[in-house]
């Protein structure tokens, strides 16, 4: 099974590593939420739930890891990926982008945050 379908449509030329695909689902909550003074119960509210962030890391020869770089590095890209054996298809934007290579193969780390 892929972890990553595809982006923008388009097939990456190498998938992450095995421990180079981790997935986190969050809530995004008002700064208003919080604990109450007279009770101490928490107080959410929320402003948008279950929140997609994927931290991929991939290896592969140069021209792979150029082909996936230029795929994760647009504004906003549709990400079709494996979350808990369900295929997921959300809008994503890239955070920051490392790569190191050594001029034949070479590694990407980058997150990618839902919309």
């Amino acid at each position: 099974m892929l972890a990553i379908h595809s982006i923008d449509g388009e097939e990456l030329a190498v998938q992450p590593l095995s421990d180079g695909y981790q997935v986190t689902e969050s809530d995004l909550l008002s700064s208003d939420s919080g604990r109450s003074a007279e009770t101490g119960k928490a107080l959410r509210y929320p402003i948008r739930l279950g929140t997609y962030k994927l931290t991929l890391k991939f290896k592969g020869t140069s021209e792979e890891i150029a082909q996936v770089n230029s795929l994760v590095s647009r504004f906003e890209q549709k990400v079709q990926f494996t979350y808990c054996g369900h295929t997921v298809q959300t809008l994503m934007y890239p955070s920051d982008r490392n790569i190191t290579s050594n001029g034949i193969t070479a590694e990407l780390s980058v997150n990618l945050i839902e919309i």
